[in-house]
């Protein structure tokens, strides 16, 4: 028996990897990759690139998350961009110089898509001006493609599948220049393109990761009726997680990418949360309006300019119903429903010329960082809540306003007060601050479901979209008609809405037990179908994603999918002012969340529309009839010596009935005690006392849940003791 030594055993193994390296064998063998990210770095703003070495900057905002395998980069979707400087030729050599591509060539990453972007976005990019070089990446629809310059000529592929969204996804592009391009999608060829020649690689270029190279236009499909909107570029970036990140300097063959897929074990299911809409704890609350700052998605949150007590949300303590004033909506009031339907009845718009001269629309919708809109609250006791909303309606483009003042420069301004009740009613009073007053110059109404990322309008709208009801009782039901989600062509809803005849009552028929209504005064009103022959869409109802939370400037685009806010429009409503000068013009608009049927609304528009004559009486009142502004009737103190028993006799009738009467005595500034016919009320669920500081006086709020079609008699006396 031969026996060996150590040294030999090496020796003999040295020998055979020596024969082995020179065999076809190792020939074959193909090399590892030129450059590797897997975001397994702890440094604050570098991403580490294995095999060169490199510490590449990162840019924008960022988070590390888990990854297919430990830690991941998570892209915001606007900022984030990893980026290695294009070094000139002569610098090659450097460790950080961005690698060399040739003939042949493999790219290759995994993807969690959080949103499909605004337009191309890369993965990899190595490009210049779309004339060398090479574009990874996902367009707007959500399909992988790789864009390459071959023979001279920039030559596109992608996948006619669509990526996954909140799910990782193994995604990979081979080029060879004797067969052509070939795109992966876990491990399975995705979509292949016979382009044969020589690659042009780019020169003295950055190679940027996950980030548009320069501003670009949100992509918007042919045959919208807008081509104009959006009209300008924006900054984005890859809205989701991107790791193992490789760059192979030669092409990997299907094999060998099944193997790439394989070697990984991502985790299954959703890897990213479907964001929720912010409107406070969930459940009901005590009734009142409360300044708070609402969070939304960390991304979104962290590029705004906002502090404690940004927005607003009336709560309600017998419904999870709440009313929200939220940044996301530029504060555009939103009735939210027990089940989380959102829903808003718009604002004051000026669209085109003249009053709109530097964009399609002037409206809040559009001011994207709420440089003019803001909302405060007036006031909050048991009894009511007054929350101020205030905006400027602006273009996208400048923030410029609509129908400017040639002479003082001043545009429209809009002030709407919301006088919000414990029934979950309000009165929504509307001041427009303008040169220009035509019936046609301005919209008041647009009944608006705003959906949530993950949501279709169908997640959230019945087909029966729409019940319109007149002061007779008579109504009418609209639907619109079911299509294949997969179809990109004009909704087909009502042309018209002939019955009933003079319609002014209209709800919204929401997939939620409550449901939003609308009531305005009848003369001279009109409600027409939001844009009959307007915008296609994916949904059977319009459907656009550049409001809400959306920070591109435009008024007009179509959603491609259910990936981000969006919302949906069905109808219009046009009504007689309540009031106008040669300064301003303001209306009214009764809603809020109803389990009735629009028929059944008759009375509470009856109570607030032909209210009961109001008699009073009392040493040192005077009365001031029925605000249909507060839905109140009001009584004011003339006497501050001292307060008498004051008695209000409400003459209820079946035309005149009493739904939810509010009293409103001004200048009471002391505790009450209400008797109603008879009876003493105890403050609790269906009676609320509120007291409210104005700047001079004292308010007293009654607020009571009764309906009646008898007369009512109501006696305020002062209370003694604590």
């Amino acid at each position: 028996m031969i026996s060996l030594s150590g040294a030999m055993v090496r020796n003999a193994f040295g020998a055979a990897c020596i024969l082995l390296a020179c065999s076809p064998v190792a020939r074959a063998q193909q090399p590892g990759p030129v450059a590797k990210w897997s975001f397994e770095e702890s440094a604050p703003a570098s991403a580490h690139d294995s095999v060169s070495g490199a510490d590449d900057k990162i840019l924008g905002y960022f988070s590390r998350v888990p990854g297919v395998s430990g830690s991941a980069l998570r892209f915001d979707g606007m900022t984030t961009a990893v980026v290695r400087s294009g070094l000139p030729a002569a610098k090659g050599a450097r460790a950080d110089a961005v690698p060399e591509l040739g003939n042949s060539f493999t790219l290759s990453a995994w993807v969690a898509l959080n949103a499909y972007p605004w337009n191309w976005v890369p993965i990899i990019d190595h490009d210049r001006d779309d004339q060398a070089g090479y574009s990874f990446g996902i367009d707007a629809l959500g399909h992988l493609g790789l864009r390459a310059s071959i023979n001279g000529s920039w030559q596109s592929v992608a996948s006619a599948t669509r990526l996954p969204l909140k799910k990782w996804a193994s995604v990979a592009a081979t080029f060879d220049s004797n067969s052509g391009i070939t795109l992966y999608i876990d491990g399975q060829e995705a979509a292949h393109l016979a382009v044969r020649g020589e690659f042009t690689a780019a020169q003295d270029t950055d190679l940027i990761i996950g980030r548009i190279r320069r501003p670009d236009r949100p992509f918007v499909p042919t045959g919208t009726i807008h081509q104009i909107d959006p009209r300008d570029p924006v900054w984005y970036s890859l809205d989701g997680i991107l790791d193992e990140v490789e760059i192979l300097p030669h092409s990997v063959d299907a094999e060998g990418i099944r193997r790439i897929y394989a070697s990984m074990h991502a985790p299954s299911g959703d890897v990213l949360p479907w964001a929720r809409f912010p409107s406070g704890p969930v459940g009901p609350g005590r009734f009142g309006a409360y300044p708070c700052t609402l969070a939304y998605d960390e991304g979104w949150d962290r590029i705004r300019r906002k502090g404690p007590g940004s927005d607003v949300v009336v709560r309600f303590d017998r419904s999870a119903m709440r009313l929200v004033f939220w940044q996301g909506t530029g504060y555009v009031p939103a009735w939210v429903t027990e089940n989380g339907k959102w829903y808003t009845d718009e604002f004051l718009e000026a669209y085109g010329p003249p009053g709109c001269n530097g964009g399609e629309d002037c409206e809040p919708m559009s001011d994207k960082q709420t440089r003019y809109s803001h909302a405060s609250i007036l006031e909050s006791s048991p009894a009511r809540a007054v929350v101020h909303w205030r905006y400027m309606p602006c273009e996208t483009r400048n923030y410029a306003g609509s129908f400017a003042d040639p002479v003082t420069g001043w545009s429209d301004w809009v002030d709407e007060y919301w006088t919000v009740y414990p029934d979950g009613i309000a009165v929504r009073k509307q001041v427009l601050w303008s040169s220009e007053h035509g019936e046609w110059a301005h919209e008041w109404q647009e009944t608006i479901i705003v959906n949530a990322p993950g949501q279709r309008p169908e997640d959230s709208i019945n087909y029966d979209a729409l019940t319109l009801a007149n002061m007779k009782g008579e109504s009418a039901t609209y639907s619109w008609t079911p299509k294949d989600a997969d179809t990109f062509d004009i909704p087909k809803g009502p042309g018209e809405f002939p019955k009933p005849e003079g319609p002014n009552i209209q709800v919204v028929n929401l997939k939620s037990q409550l449901k939003p209504f609308q009531i305005v005064p009848p003369a001279g009103v009109k409600i027409l179908p939001y844009y009959p022959n307007g915008d296609r869409s994916y949904s059977a109802f319009g459907w656009w994603n550049h409001w809400p939370v959306a920070q591109i400037p435009s008024s007009d685009r179509p959603a491609q999918a259910a990936d981000r806010p969006s919302h949906s429009s069905l109808s219009h409503i046009y009504w007689a002012p309540y009031q106008e000068d040669d300064r301003s013009v303001s209306k009214l608009l009764l809603c809020g969340l109803t389990e009735s049927n629009a028929a059944d609304l008759v009375p509470l528009a009856r109570s607030w529309l032909n209210p009961p004559k109001m008699e009073a009486s009392g040493a040192g009142f005077q009365s001031e009839g029925y605000d249909p502004a507060e839905r109140a009737f009001v009584v004011r103190c003339v006497d501050s010596s001292g307060h008498a028993p004051l008695n209000i006799t409400l003459q209820a009738s079946a035309e005149s009935p009493l739904v939810d009467p509010v009293v409103i005595v001004r200048g009471w500034d002391t505790r009450a005690r209400v008797i109603v016919d008879g009876k003493a009320m105890v403050p609790g669920e269906s009676f609320r006392i509120g007291s409210v500081q104005r700047l001079d006086s004292v308010d007293l709020i009654i607020w009571m849940e009764m309906e009646s079609h008898q007369p009512t008699r109501i006696e305020i006396d002062p209370a003694s003791g604590d």
